[in-house]
């Protein structure tokens, strides 16, 4: 099922953002493309909730439907906008706004059950990524994980880090110093650089 691949790549960026690992987010990759080879429409701008060479079902639907969790379509949209932000991906991106478009626009049709679709395209039109310049058991780590948000996605970044960091407004963090950096959409605030400072920032933004 599509939603079961939609449900495994969060898993993976979850468990990215509390270890540090990057094999998860490889492993996220995968299981995009297996999704986008057995479960992809044939616009490219949606999923169905069955594989393609599932020869036992006679009609392929989408799974834009909630149930008691978010319809499949609402975790593929959340799950290739957080694959994205994690990866600074802007072509993943992309393909996030084009599934919520045209996800929404199936919504009009029948607005039934759809409250799911909504919410996920509203994270994409608006997405929040902290990028913390810490080490995973840092203070500022610690402080984003007491102010845990579902809409937020947050990148580690050791300040180890060779190479320059771009942030969604084009800028360059400076990975020599901890801080953390609270990008909205593609406006980023100015870096906080103490665990009090971003308990503050994040309160004010919830």
């Amino acid at each position: 099922m599509a939603s079961d691949y939609a449900a495994m790549i969060n898993a993976a960026i979850s468990l990215y953002q509390a270890s540090g690992s990057s094999r998860y987010i490889s492993d996220a990759s995968a299981f995009l493309s297996t999704l986008d080879r057995w479960y992809i429409d044939e616009d490219g701008f949606g999923y169905f909730l069955t594989a393609s060479d599932a020869d036992d079902v006679p009609l392929r639907i989408r799974g834009d439907v909630d149930e008691a969790i978010p319809s499949a379509t609402a975790q593929i949209i959340k799950a290739v906008l957080r694959l994205s932000l994690v990866t600074s991906d802007s072509e993943l991106y992309d393909r996030a706004v084009d599934l919520a478009e045209h996800a929404l626009g199936r919504t009009e049709q029948q607005r039934y059950g759809r409250a799911g679709i909504i919410a996920a395209a509203e994270l994409v039109r608006e997405p929040r990524k902290l990028m913390l310049v810490d080490e995973q058991n840092g203070r500022l780590v610690s402080e984003a994980n007491r102010n845990f948000d579902l809409s937020r996605t947050d990148v580690i970044i050791p300040r180890s880090a060779e190479g320059q960091v771009t942030l969604p407004d084009g800028s360059f963090i400076n990975a020599s110093e901890p801080g953390a950096y609270l990008c909205i959409g593609q406006s980023c605030r100015p870096p906080v650089r103490d665990a009090e400072s971003l308990a503050e920032l994040l309160r004010s933004q919830g």
